[in-house]
């Protein structure tokens, strides 16, 4: 990857991860993310669709496609340009941007063989699946099997918290979200900067080739985390949802705006999303499934959520879940909470950091290497307009992006 400009967009190196500014209507701000992150978007559908998930975990090809074509019918005609000027500009077919964008929900939990099926019985005529020929795997399977082994949201945030108030030093919105193990490198991440002409600029953590966001912050001080709650309460019949929160940033301008977007929204699968307002400043939850959702007003001047639910109607649509292990996720939330209450009063930017490096990590972390610097989480300085990443570096980060010197 090297700096470079296309049009109004460019892409710069920050400390420790790049930097991809966007400017314009969809069809350009895809374009010029296609084009200045083209070999990364390449190498993820190589190395994610056609490799891991295909290759190695043997999810269809078909029901992928099935999948996917279902979604884009459902979406904008933003988005859908967006990701018409993404496949431009990466030079690569239309249906493997949808792909990268739409495979999250059918990899979020164990679904019933007959959802599966119907499924794939329920579009004709089929995508064509397309391989160049340098991306094609060496074994490449299509028929149609559902993913046994599939149980966890493909989102690498484990936890997260807002605080404000009496909890924090000088009274502003700090957010923050920690990932699971083993954690990403910051080569995996793309910061990314939006410029729209329409709804509100905004901050981003993002990946190559994605449409939908799940961490950020807006111009109007309006932060986002979404964290993967798994709930019998599911169907692939809607939104994913981090096109609904990339929704949330660009046209919310307070919290009551964000919580009508995301009840309103045509929902898929179970997450729990903290919104943030930092001109209050305030923060709250919503519980979410398909059908059910549930708001949480702050307590004490802070939220705080790892995995699973707190509202009685949505957390029994999870225990019915065979596979899932709430008592983790409980472990989790304790420890969250006992570092907040050890902080509470004198909670700063470098507090919130140390905070996500004191949390324990699992036993998957010991796997990277010994000299490898591995992101361990992202804190949002909402009031600021500030975004920085949290490494196990040991190492106070200054801002990655600061929105009050980008516009």
């Amino acid at each position: 990857m090297a700096a470079g400009r296309v049009g109004e967009g460019w892409i710069e190196k920050g400390a420790d991860v790049w930097i991809l500014h966007l400017e314009g209507g969809p069809y350009e701000i895809g374009y010029q993310h296609g084009v200045l992150l083209r070999e990364e978007i390449r190498n993820r559908i190589r190395d994610r669709l056609l490799g891991s998930l295909m290759e190695q975990d043997h999810i269809s090809h078909l029901l992928m496609l099935r999948h996917g074509r279902r979604v884009d019918a459902r979406l904008s005609s933003e988005y859908r340009a967006e990701l018409a000027g993404i496949a431009d500009g990466a030079g690569v077919a239309y249906s493997q941007v949808l792909l990268l964008n739409t495979y999250g929900d059918l990899i979020a939990q164990q679904w019933p063989d007959q959802t599966l099926q119907d499924l794939a019985l329920s579009l004709s005529p089929p995508f064509a699946p397309f391989f160049g020929p340098s991306d094609a795997p060496r074994s490449a399977d299509s028929h149609v099997q559902s993913d046994s082994s599939g149980t966890a949201a493909d989102s690498r945030v484990r936890g997260a918290f807002a605080v404000f108030g009496a909890v924090t030093r000088d009274g502003n919105l700090l957010q923050a979200v920690d990932f699971e193990s083993p954690a990403l490198r910051p080569e995996e991440l793309i910061i990314m900067v939006y410029r729209p002409e329409e709804g509100n600029s905004f901050v981003a953590v993002g990946t190559p080739g994605a449409v939908g966001v799940t961490v950020g912050l807006n111009e109007e001080q309006v932060s986002v985390t979404v964290l993967p709650s798994p709930s019998q309460d599911s169907s692939l019949e809607g939104v994913p949802l981090p096109f609904v929160t990339r929704d949330v940033l660009q046209y919310a301008r307070d919290i009551p705006a964000a919580l009508r977007i995301l009840a309103s929204a045509d929902r898929t699968t179970g997450h729990n999303v903290l919104v943030g307002d930092g001109k209050r400043p305030d923060a709250q939850v919503v519980e979410l499934a398909t059908h059910l959702y549930a708001i949480f007003e702050s307590e004490g001047n802070f939220v705080a959520r790892t995995q699973h639910y707190l509202d009685a109607d949505l957390s029994q649509t999870q225990r019915s879940l065979s596979w899932w292990r709430e008592e983790d996720s409980w472990e989790h939330l304790e420890a969250l909470l006992t570092e907040l209450e050890a902080d509470y009063g004198r909670l700063d930017a470098a507090g919130a950091v140390r905070l996500i490096q004191q949390l324990p990590v699992g036993p998957e972390a010991s796997q990277s290497a010994a000299d490898d610097v591995v992101v361990r989480g992202v804190v949002l300085l909402v009031s600021d307009l500030e975004i920085r990443l949290v490494t196990d570096s040991g190492d106070d980060p200054g801002p990655v992006v600061s929105l009050d010197e980008e516009f």
